[in-house]
């Protein structure tokens, strides 16, 4: 019971500690408009359509690419122009404070947006709500109920299949149940609340499933990015020499992962994964690496997105207020079945 409490109070530390960054920066002053990057038109722009303007996390982040992808397809089918732009990486919350006024200002008529942080995004949600505006949320959730509908992964049941997944890869790979064993999560910014409820997800299914002698690490890995990620995975394995299994919460630190796996040779680790960087998805290709990967449905965050906001500006009200949009896992032997083929042809 004592492992059980200590891995849930981990959790519960983790989400406080993203609060509190949140509450703290509320009061900062607002970036220059020079700071931002412009929108820019994603589908084909007519004169006389509805103007839709999409605001991401991290506009050089594969992940937005893809949403964007299924966001510009939906426009176009629907005829109407989208715009997008958004912050430099998930951080730089005030650049996306920032990119809701510009939308606002050029009229928007329906706003999409990513929140960078469930708390200081809220204020934003609630002004472009309270002044009629369509607000649709895309990936993550803000701590209000301003807005229309949110497209997104259910992040805490994710986090949960990520566990069981990892559970069953570590015995594949011939880790015994009676052995002792040590996982490491790696996760991006605290305050990224998708990462936090993956991690409570996966904690609290490790505590209820897991051997009783396979610990998860107290010492957790937090990155900004791809770069910080490489440096603290490297610390982290220099630190400890008996991590059996990996749980990357987010595209960079799997990025950082594959290269420190790919370059160490280690496969006696077993890895489980949010999303599919290319690095990831040549690990994949060798079947001598246990790597998993948990797909989100980003393309169809993306499209659902558009044809949301053109049926509020249309007058309709969507049910259900919160969309699941799903999940598959992958791995090297369910890679290339037609379904996971088709959902990777869009990365």
């Amino acid at each position: 019971m004592f492992l059980f409490r200590k891995i849930y109070a981990s959790a519960a530390v983790f989400l406080l500690a993203a609060a509190l960054c949140s509450c703290s920066q509320q009061n900062e002053t607002s970036v220059n408009d020079d700071s931002i990057a412009e929108f820019s038109p994603i589908t084909e722009i007519q004169e006389g359509r509805k103007n839709i303007y999409l605001i991401v996390k991290d506009l050089d982040d594969e992940y937005w690419k893809v949403l964007s992808k299924g966001a510009a397809v939906s426009g176009n089918e629907l005829e109407v122009n989208v715009y997008m732009s958004g912050s430099e990486d998930e951080i730089e919350i005030e650049q996306q404070v920032r990119l809701v006024d510009k939308a606002i200002s050029l009229n928007a008529d329906a706003i999409i947006i990513a929140p960078d942080d469930a708390v200081r995004l809220s204020d934003c949600v609630s002004s472009i709500h309270a002044q009629g505006i369509p607000v649709v949320l895309a990936d993550t959730m803000v701590n209000c109920q301003d807005y229309d509908v949110c497209f997104m992964t259910d992040n805490m049941l994710a986090g949960r299949e990520a566990a069981k997944t990892l559970i069953d890869d570590m015995k594949k790979n011939g880790v015994s149940e009676n052995n002792e064993a040590n996982v490491v999560i790696l996760t991006g910014a605290v305050t990224v609340p998708s990462l936090n409820e993956r991690i409570a997800g996966f904690c609290g299914y490790w505590a209820d499933y897991a051997p009783a002698d396979w610990k998860i690490l107290d010492d957790v890995c937090k990155s900004d990015d791809y770069n910080d990620a490489v440096i603290d995975i490297k610390d982290i394995f220099d630190r400890h020499d008996n991590i059996n299994g990996v749980f990357a919460a987010n595209y960079f630190t799997a990025e950082g992962f594959a290269d420190y796996i790919r370059d160490s040779g280690r496969k006696d680790i077993s890895l489980v994964n949010f999303d599919f960087p290319d690095k990831i998805s040549e690990l994949m290709k060798d079947e001598s690496f246990s790597v998993s990967s948990v797909l989100q449905k980003n393309y169809e965050m993306g499209y659902k997105a558009v044809e949301a906001c053109v049926n509020l500006c249309d007058g309709e009200v969507p049910e259900p207020k919160f969309v699941d949009t799903g999940i598959l896992i992958i791995d090297h032997e369910t890679r290339n079945t037609p379904q996971v083929q088709d959902i990777l042809s869009r990365y």
